[in-house]
């Protein structure tokens, strides 16, 4: 069967998708690549509420990622478990890819534990403006990333989409940043570092889930698996810092809750869910999708109406995800 063309999934390999070593259709894979998509859209929908959530939050930031993985876990668990009924005899992988992928789901975990930690800590010591940009550029990371540890080579239509949305992405941030101070250079390194932590969990998960249903673990298993990880990381790091442990208010605990079930088991399981049937790069593209979602968040809970330059940088964004969507 030849390849798909490279166009509709924004990189020249294509992705190996079904179950028994059997290759599925290229009508199948068509249908697949489409309902991944729509499960990115949805993602980034979910996870564009994180910095409402993050804003009404009470507690420390390792304690806001403590809480957000904990309140996933039961979402999570009951994907694992059905996917886990789900799954066929003939299906089944060895002990060793099975170990192997439990190791990399915990290594997930840690990273994105660590991106939670950095990215709420760099924002208590640079400017919103500024911890939105560089938290945003995860995607710049998981294309280099992506290629050099996974081969999954960017072709220049997934180039020019990611310049799209990153451009319109650099010109919300700029525009909400005219008038503001200069921002603390380390809260500044620490808001990249967690970009290129969530890049290296993005590229990470998609390392265990490529081979779709012929992964070692299913998507339920990973998130799962490496929520709980992340939780116990946030949980050290949150007492090793004397932070506030408890919400303060039935505000900061429903804010933490909102993250735990909307934000995390909804929009990064669905996340993980297409890692499996679409490239890291292209996925972290759609994603940016998220901070229209805040803008618009804001808008109508905080009354921050966008100017017209906000608007069109949110404008360049959808058209950037567009430009990558599956044909």
């Amino acid at each position: 069967m030849s390849p798909p063309p490279s166009a509709s999934n924004g990189f020249a390999a294509p992705l190996p998708l079904g179950g028994g070593g059997v290759h599925v259709s290229e009508f199948e894979q068509a249908r697949l690549r489409r309902h991944a998509f729509l499960a990115v859209v949805v993602a980034a929908v979910c996870i564009g509420f994180s910095a409402i959530f993050v804003r009404l939050a009470d507690v420390g930031p390792a304690a806001i990622g403590f809480w957000r993985l904990l309140f996933a876990l039961g979402p999570t668990a009951l994907w694992a478990y059905a996917e886990r009924r789900g799954v066929r005899a003939g299906a089944v992988p060895s002990s060793g890819a099975r170990y192997r992928s439990l190791a990399l789901t915990v290594l997930a975990g840690l990273f994105f534990a660590a991106d939670l930690v950095l990215f709420h800590a760099g924002l208590a010591r640079t400017s919103t403006a500024n911890g939105v940009l560089l938290g945003n550029i995860a995607p710049v990371f998981i294309v280099l990333f992506a290629w050099a540890c996974l081969g999954e080579r960017p072709t220049a239509a997934l180039v020019i989409a990611l310049a799209l949305a990153l451009g319109g992405s650099a010109v919300i941030v700029l525009d909400s940043s005219l008038g503001g101070g200069s921002a603390s250079f380390i809260g500044d390194l620490m808001c990249i570092a967690a970009a290129s932590c969530y890049a290296a969990y993005m590229i990470v998960v998609r390392g265990i889930r490529r081979d779709g249903e012929r992964a070692a673990l299913g998507g339920g298993m990973v998130a799962l698996i490496s929520s709980g990880a992340g939780m116990v990381f946030c949980l050290v790091w949150a007492i090793a810092a004397g932070e506030q442990l408890a919400p303060a208010s039935l505000q900061g605990f429903l804010a933490v809750a909102g993250l735990g079930i909307i934000t995390h088991a909804f929009g990064q399981g669905l996340a993980t869910f297409a890692l499996g049937r679409l490239p890291a790069g292209l996925i972290s593209v759609v994603l940016l999708l998220q901070m229209v979602v805040g803008m618009g968040m804001a808008t109508m809970l905080f009354g921050e109406v966008p100017s017209w330059v906000v608007l069109a940088g949110g404008g360049l964004i959808v058209l950037g995800v567009t430009a990558v969507r599956p044909r």
